[in-house]
């Protein structure tokens, strides 16, 4: 993807910038002595960023989280950006200042055309028919609105939201945080955060150094504060960098209501709805990462100099000690001699481990839908028995949305078995990072749009009912006037006859209800039992996969790595005294000068915000 150059902005310089790229520089030449290209350009590409105008706020979440129309509220344009339609794969949408328009940019090159606002959805969304791109070589669509948040240099990227935040998507939106300030991650107070949102979470610490949380739909979600402090506690242990980022609370809805209350000029209300929205304290948020955002860009560039400069020193501190004739040196050999003899043995056991631990993970998930569902027809069933003739319909709307729940519920805990499992297997190898984005399918097309709830052949409405017992009454009315006073005789068949038939069809459509809900109840728990089972089976497969690969790639490397490793030791143990003991001053020195660096970046860490607020 390629994100065309913002326009510049007015804003002063930051105080240690100069500070921070001398810095960084001699990071780079340290990186380049060690012989680590790709880590001198990274910093290369970060300290361009530093040189950028806008502030550049990646906004990013699952599918259906809401956060297109987090983005429409902000700039007070609801409705802009498609929200009911998926994005394109490869599709960015970047929101900035200036007059009404958008550009489309083709095949990531500078080249772009003009087109209204109105075209968004047709060059950045899937066609809903053939569920493909309308026009494939579309790499980003540049929108302009004149929205005052945007004023002060800020911009917003929508990235393409999908469920699991799977592989491809996700390597996508962290190769755009490369160019980001900041992001602001997107949930919903419908359920926790997932496995797969806390995988990402964890890869973009690498990334970026500043992390937002927006947690939407609070007016359609009343325990969305008990979601988010579980989500808390989740963050805090799994990407402990970001427990301390800040949350918003919003609802994209309210911020329409409170747009539409002031266009009919209803100040009032405007002003309630907007409140309600917690819109307001999210925008002033923003604001001020715009108004920084010099400072969070030499943040980020101290987040990745720091991290390259720790890894230069380990490297140093390894050589060192393979250049020392000590006991310490003599333990190393021994040990990484035994970790090479042990990894021919790993690659004939793990796969097996592998194969029988996926197996039980997959027993448990089918045992751990089956005891769900007999819970919910044990719950449902229940009040049934007990129901009256209006239990068809109050099971008819509780069903579906107790039936997506249940999903979400097993799609969660699947993820976080998947999770531990992966993590189990991987302990022991170091520096592998779990990554099982994707191997948890969406929801299937079927779970999505259950049975609708429809009464059986044999029910029979209310009025049917009463034109049935009306003639009754009518009929046996006229017998009895044949003994009595013809008008009383009609009255008193009508009354007596309508009392006896109201209670006996009352007491037979409450049957028929119950009947056509435990029906109903059976439908949709069929439906989940056929349908939860192959995702299951589906997801642990991906995972034993993934993990495979993953494990296989591990095992080389890491007899790679020893291999080259003892070669070296055994050439230190065979030179000659004198020029070892050269060898390991020129590596002492250089670990000095690392750990130099290393201690210089912390502290302007530390300074960074301080001075920031005297600048400002």
């Amino acid at each position: 993807m390629t994100l065309q150059p913002p326009a510049t902005t007015t804003r002063g310089r930051h105080p240690l910038t100069d500070e921070v790229l001398a810095l960084v520089a001699d990071v780079r030449a340290t990186a380049v002595e060690d012989d680590e290209p790709g880590a001198a350009e990274a910093l290369d590409a970060d300290v361009a960023r530093v040189q950028a105008g806008n502030a550049a706020v990646v906004v990013v979440g699952e599918k259906k989280r809401g956060k297109s129309s987090l983005i429409n509220a902000l700039i007070g344009r609801p409705g802009l950006l498609p929200v009911d339609a998926d994005v394109a794969t490869c599709v960015h949408i970047v929101v900035s200042h200036g007059p009404d328009g958008a550009t489309v940019v083709l095949g990531g090159g500078p080249e772009g055309r003009e087109v209204g606002l109105d075209a968004i959805a047709e060059y950045a969304a899937l066609d809903p028919g053939a569920r493909a791109p309308e026009h494939e070589d579309v790499s980003q669509v540049q929108v302009r609105v004149p929205a005052p948040l945007l004023e002060g240099g800020l911009e917003l990227i929508d990235t393409p939201g999908v469920g699991g935040l799977v592989a491809g998507h996700a390597a996508l939106t962290l190769a755009t945080l490369n160019r980001a300030d900041a992001l602001v991650f997107v949930l919903d107070g419908s359920s926790e955060i997932t496995a797969s949102e806390l995988a990402f979470l964890e890869r973009a610490t690498e990334r970026i150094a500043t992390v937002v949380f927006a947690i939407t739909k609070i007016d359609q979600f009343p325990s969305w504060e008990a979601v988010r402090a579980r989500d808390v506690e989740l963050i805090a242990h799994h990407a402990p960098r970001y427990a301390d980022a800040p949350w918003f609370g919003v609802s994209s809805r309210a911020v329409a209501d409170a747009l539409a209350a002031e266009a009919d000029g209803e100040l009032e209300e405007a002003a309630q709805e907007r409140v309600a929205s917690g819109i307001d304290p999210l925008s002033e948020h923003l604001a001020g990462l715009a108004e920084g955002a010099d400072g969070l860009r030499l943040a980020n560039l101290l987040h990745q100099a720091t991290a390259t400069v720790k890894r230069l020193s380990a490297l140093q501190v390894r050589r060192a000690l393979s250049l020392s004739p000590s006991p310490e040196f003599a333990e190393l050999v021994k040990r990484e001699k035994a970790a090479l003899t042990a990894l021919q043995g790993q690659n004939a056991t793990w796969r097996q481990t592998l194969a029988e631990r996926s197996a039980r993970l997959e027993q448990r998930m089918r045992t751990e839908l089956n005891r769900r569902l007999e819970d919910l027809r044990k719950e449902v069933g229940d009040r049934i028995a007990v129901g009256n003739n209006k239990i068809f319909d109050e099971v008819g709307t509780d069903l579906p949305p107790r039936a997506q729940a249940l999903w979400i519920e097993l799609d969660t805990l699947l993820r976080r078995e998947l999770t531990a499992l992966g993590q189990a297997l991987l302990a022991d190898l170091e520096g592998v990072e779990l990554d099982l984005a994707g191997v948890v399918p969406d929801a299937p097309e079927r779970l999505a749009q259950l049975p609708e709830a429809a009464r059986g052949a044999g029910s029979t409405s209310f009025a049917e009912q009463g034109i049935m017992a009306a003639g009754l009454g009518m009929g046996l009315g006229h017998l009895v006037a044949l003994v009595v006073a013809p008008p009383i005789g009609i009255l008193a068949g009508v009354g007596a006859v309508g009392f006896f038939s109201w209670r006996r069809w009352s007491k037979e459509r409450g049957a028929r209800s119950r009947e056509d809900a435990r029906r109903y109840l059976g439908e949709v728990a069929t439906r989940l039992n056929n349908e939860i089972p192959p995702v299951v089976s589906q997801a642990v497969a991906g995972a034993r996969e993934v993990l495979g690969r993953q494990i296989t790639e591990a095992l080389t490397a890491e007899k790679e790595r020893l291999t080259v490793s003892l070669a070296e030791h055994e050439k230190n143990l065979a030179s000659e005294k004198s020029a070892v003991a050269r060898r390991k001053a020129e590596v002492e020195a250089r670990l000095r000068r690392r750990n130099a660096l290393r201690e210089t970046a912390e502290q302007l860490a530390t300074r960074l915000p301080a001075d920031r607020e005297e600048s400002s």
